[in-house]
């Protein structure tokens, strides 16, 4: 019987009679355990044996056959058992390998994880600090733009400020000593403790003791005599020329053969008596003499502008207070004298006046040449229901009457029943513009005549007669400062407030008229207050509405 017989193991197998164990697979001629892949299975040592034991079958093999080949088969097993526990170990040692590389990439995922986290929050600082620094630098900028806003806006003031102190020091320039003011107040401390007649009786006879007529200097500079001459040849034009000139037509009337020259400026009067309600007649070149800007120096007469005016609207700007003779409404608006047009570009001004003024003869045509028309509903009818724009009406609105009420140290207004320049404004859309002019009381005195009294009732009844409100003022003289007709040098500040539009209502309800009344007269008080500390010889003085 042939044998194959197995070099490595030394076991021999019979063809027929011994197959192989089960779960054994046979192997390959010259193969070593150590070579068994690692996919054999786990063999179990009893059962294997068993199984051998089970499956031999009978025959005629020795006994000592038996155990040999169930000797080589428990080695088998056995070998097999120790490469699988190899393998085992081997993938153990894999596994443990793995998981420290697993924990050692770990690790130093974590160390990187950490490492950017440090990054990033390095970065997220450096960036906040970045924001930080960035939004403080914002900030630093903001605060020193707006402190370079601020010191602008406070050196700008200052700038303006300074720029109205030197043209105030510009017409203000006066030696106390030559003020006649100055010497006017000190006389008045002694003749007005004194009745107003006898006060004035003993400035010209020299009475007093101490004092009395007190001389103008010879010395006094040139420019101060023709300021004087030009204040005296407006108080004369207004007081004399119209009075003088109707005095010598009549005479050249009835007493010499040019009687036809009064019957001539007759026939021209009755053809041209309404032109000062059609606008007036007025020539540029009379309002633009030199003479005017001397007038102007002689008190001094400022015009302060604190708002714009539109030259696309026309205005109806009222003046307060009205004064003995309103100096700084004739000086502002019938002549050049504070360069209206230059301040207010774009504007025809004119002065709204008594109708009475212009039936005076000669005076009259010297007086609308300066711009100067009727204050009178056709008048301002006229001048605001025309095409076109850009006209600036000058209106005393407390008129006639208030003049009697123009003392010193006091402000009364007659107002609460002046409501028809607020018609007119609303019948043509004009806006209003209160103005208010300091100093214009003190020019000159006037005699004591409270309501009641007999001086006052004689005023006012022959304000009635003729229209015109009989002032009894003193002033001071050419060559004296104690009794005349021209006003004392005290400054005059006419300040132009801000423009209160008003809508156009062809047919305004009483309503309205009031509500746009107490505007304006709040304005005019909002307007003294806000001033008089600056302006003011008398800011104590409260304005009082009547």
């Amino acid at each position: 019987m042939d044998v194959e017989t197995n070099s490595d193991s030394g076991a021999a197998y019979h063809d027929t009679s011994v197959p192989p164990p089960q779960g054994v697979s046979q192997l390959p001629r010259n193969q070593k355990f150590n070579d068994v892949p690692q996919s054999i299975p786990k063999i179990d040592d009893n059962s294997l044996t068993n199984q051998n034991i089970s499956n031999v079958p009978p025959s005629s093999q020795t006994s000592d056959d038996v155990s040999v080949m169930s000797q080589k088969a428990e080695d088998i097993s056995v070998s097999g058992q120790k490469v699988q526990d190899i393998s085992v170990s081997s993938q153990k040692v894999e596994d443990v390998s793995l998981n420290n590389t697993k924990t050692n990439d770990v690790s130093l995922n974590g160390e990187i994880t950490e490492k950017i986290q440090a990054e990033d929050n390095n970065k997220s600082k450096t960036e906040q600090n970045g924001l930080q620094l960035d939004d403080k630098s914002v900030v630093q900028e903001e605060v020193i733009i707006q402190k370079e806003k601020e010191a602008n806006e406070e050196s700008s003031e200052a700038n303006l400020r300074m720029k109205e102190d030197e043209e105030l020091r510009k017409y203000n320039r006066k030696i106390p000593e030559e003020r006649s003011a100055v010497k006017k107040d000190k006389i008045d401390e002694h003749f007005d403790r004194l009745p107003w007649v006898f006060g004035a009786i003993g400035r010209v006879l020299n009475l007093g003791v101490s004092y009395g007529p007190q001389f103008a200097p010879i010395n006094i500079p040139l420019r101060r005599r023709f300021q004087t001459f030009a204040v005296l040849f407006w108080m004369s034009t207004f007081l004399f020329l119209g009075a003088s000139s109707t005095l010598f037509l009549l005479y050249l009337f009835f007493y010499t053969k040019y009687w036809w020259v009064s019957l001539c400026y007759l026939t021209w009067f009755l053809g041209d008596r309404t032109v000062c309600n059609r606008g007036g007649r007025r020539f540029e070149w009379l309002r633009r003499w030199g003479l005017w800007k001397h007038y102007r120096d002689f008190f001094p007469i400022h015009l302060i502008k604190t708002a714009d005016l539109d030259p696309s609207k026309n205005y109806i700007m009222g003046y307060h207070p009205h004064g003995v003779l309103s100096a700084g409404a004739f000086c502002h608006f019938a002549t050049e004298g504070t360069d209206f047009s230059k301040r207010f570009p774009g504007f025809t001004p004119y002065l709204l006046t008594l109708e009475a003024q212009y039936i005076l003869p000669f005076y009259r045509e010297y007086f609308m040449s300066t711009g100067a028309v009727s204050a009178t509903r056709e008048s301002m009818d006229y001048l605001l229901g025309r095409e076109g724009s850009g006209r600036a009406l000058c209106l005393v609105v407390g008129g006639a009457k208030e003049s009697l009420d123009c003392h010193p140290g006091s402000v009364v207004l007659h107002l609460n029943k002046r409501k028809g320049f607020c018609k007119m404004a609303l019948r043509h859309g004009a806006s209003l513009v209160p103005m208010f002019s300091f100093g214009e009381n003190e020019i000159y005195d006037q005699i004591a005549n409270p309501e009641g009294s007999f001086v006052r009732r004689f005023q006012n009844a022959l304000q009635k007669l003729i229209g015109l409100a009989p002032c009894m003022f003193i002033g001071r003289g050419v060559f004296q400062y104690s009794l005349g007709i021209v006003p004392f040098r005290k400054p005059i500040y006419t300040v132009v407030g801000t423009p209160i539009d008003v809508p156009l209502v062809k047919n305004p309800t009483k309503e309205e008229i009031v509500g746009l009344h107490e505007t304006y007269v709040n304005a005019v008080i909002d307007l003294y207050n806000k001033y008089k500390h600056k302006y003011s010889e008398f800011p104590e003085c409260d304005i009082k509405i009547v």
